[in-house]
């Protein structure tokens, strides 16, 4: 009763602070997923919500697991861009509560659950992630309740909680491969701690061969496809990434977290590294640094390959500060209050709360550029950039389609360089009467060429050169402008009388990143 009195102005209204930010997170993005200020759909959920489409036990690009889950989101509330943004939305909500869970479970009280909570809730990384329909807002929701779950195995000392463990990991793995570096961390921190111990045990072997079986439907597709994803991976790597050296990645990890939570993160990672009473989460640690260490080996530029592991390191790392702070409420008033201005100054880098104009000076402002991919760069940060643009380039397509003479309309095909404007007419195009798209890009080059014949092709963002080596009449017909897209100018031509047969010309437009 004394401890609820004490921190009694943490509350909103008597309710529990954790609670309070975990809504605060959920509405956040639920009032932001909309058009009000000119954004649309962002490029990959076009190409999401054709593989909902087309449904299958796995992608050139991705497992099974998000197109399903979208299928059925589809089915039940529709693809508007709100609805299309709920689930993900959730998901954010979901690891911000489960950060605060994990702070509580360790022993901290409302205040280090608050800390966590609004850690992660103000952290870019995590806005981004969960401000559109991408499986990487669900890869953070399933490693945080792996750390969860881990944490009351070991607080518990409850082997059968492996059999949890198993599921969820079988669940990540078919929702993004890269499930797979937690595994790894978690095997390597079974061996390296005296968790070592539950390596005797039934219940996580048990809990391994659930993970298989999860995941086995998609690993018998890569099977049947000679191991598309490895050859994805392997060639995404090599053109699409930045080579990022150690340094520049770490710096990179506190800037996309927020400079101000990078303390609490280090204080989450020193406690389960080398604290006493962190001694027995000590593997949790050890999944941190061996992923982060693979991610150095292979000096990837993504920073949200580690977003996921960072509620747990913000959790331990809240308690030490609430145990920093005391009794000192004044301080730990002032802590949260300079978290949550920090997370209002980064916002409108995370969110879509100001217009396209406004967000790029106010990034350039920041001095913010942060490139995760080769070639993509501009004034707007990319995941905004790629939000617009897209309605304007179907509309122009269509009318070149329609302008066609009936009989070429007939035997048209529209031919995308990638699998964001492929998608873009697959799913705004069907309105206009646009035939499906076809693309070498990922799973669409997996689709195939369907019955185009290439007699008379409508290409978008293929450069006239590359066209003339297949076509023998190519006749630029418009081209879509935008000012903020990183694709700025989108070339259509109409390309007529294919030079060899469709099949032949096939395998050489393929291109996997």
């Amino acid at each position: 009763m004394e401890a609820q009195i004490r921190f009694r102005w943490l509350g909103v209204a008597g309710i529990e602070p954790l609670i309070s930010i975990t809504l605060l997170k959920l509405f956040l993005h639920l009032a932001t997923n909309n058009r009000l200020l000119g954004y649309g759909y962002f490029r990959d959920e076009f190409y999401y919500l054709v593989c909902a489409e087309r449904l299958a036990f796995g992608y050139v690009d991705l497992p099974p697991l998000a197109p399903f889950l979208l299928s059925v989101n589809r089915r039940l509330v529709g693809d508007s861009i709100f609805a299309l943004r709920l689930l993900p939305a959730v998901a954010g909500a979901g690891t911000v509560l489960l950060a605060g869970l994990m702070a509580r479970r360790l022993g901290g009280g409302r205040f280090a659950q608050a800390l966590a909570a609004l850690a992660v809730t103000i952290a870019p990384v995590h806005l981004v992630i969960n401000g559109f329909f991408s499986p990487n807002a669900f890869e953070v929701l399933l490693w945080t309740a792996s750390a969860y779950i881990l944490l009351l195995l070991l607080q518990r000392d409850s082997p059968r909680l492996w059999l949890w463990v198993g599921v969820i990991a079988g669940l990540g793995l078919q929702m993004k491969h890269t499930m797979a570096l937690f595994g790894l961390g978690m095997l390597l921190g079974l061996l390296l701690t005296p968790t070592r111990r539950y390596l005797r045990s039934k219940w996580l072997w048990l809990g391994g061969a659930i993970a298989m079986l999860i995941f086995l439907p998609n690993l018998i597709w890569q099977v049947q496809h000679d191991r598309l994803s490895l050859e994805f991976y392997a060639h995404s790597n090599l053109v699409k990434n930045v080579p990022t050296p150690p340094g520049e990645l770490m710096l990179t990890q506190i800037l996309v977290l927020h400079p101000l939570t990078f303390p609490i993160w280090l204080a989450g990672l020193y406690f389960l590294l080398f604290a006493a009473d962190g001694r027995p989460y000590r593997m949790l640690g050890w999944v941190y640094l061996v992923i982060l260490s693979v991610l150095i080996v292979g000096q990837s530029s993504r920073p949200d390959r580690l977003a996921g592991a960072y509620p747990m390191l913000l959790a331990p790392g809240a308690l030490v500060v609430e145990r920093a702070v005391g009794q000192r409420r004044m301080l730990a008033t002032g802590a949260l209050l300079v978290l949550a201005l920090g997370g209002v100054v980064t916002l409108p880098l995370g969110v879509p709360v100001l217009p396209p104009e406004t967000t790029a000076r106010y990034a350039a402002m920041l001095g913010v550029s942060v490139q995760i991919e080769q070639g993509k760069t501009g004034s707007l940060p990319q995941h905004f950039a790629d939000r617009l643009g897209w309605e304007e380039m179907v509309t122009t397509v269509a009318e070149v389609y329609h302008s066609l003479p009936p009989d070429e309309r007939t035997q048209a095909t529209i031919l995308a360089v990638n699998y964001g404007q492929a998608g873009a007419v697959d799913f705004l195009g069907r309105e206009l009467g646009l035939p499906r798209a076809i693309s070498g890009h990922n799973n669409y080059f997996l689709w195939g060429p369907g019955d185009a014949s290439g007699e008379v092709v409508i290409s978008i963002g293929l450069s006239e050169g590359d066209l003339r080596e297949f076509f023998e009449d190519v006749r630029w017909a418009a081209t879509a402008h935008c000012d903020y897209c990183l694709e700025q100018e989108r070339p259509v031509y109409v390309a007529r009388r294919l030079r060899f047969p469709i099949q032949e010309v096939w395998p050489q437009v393929k291109h996997y990143d």
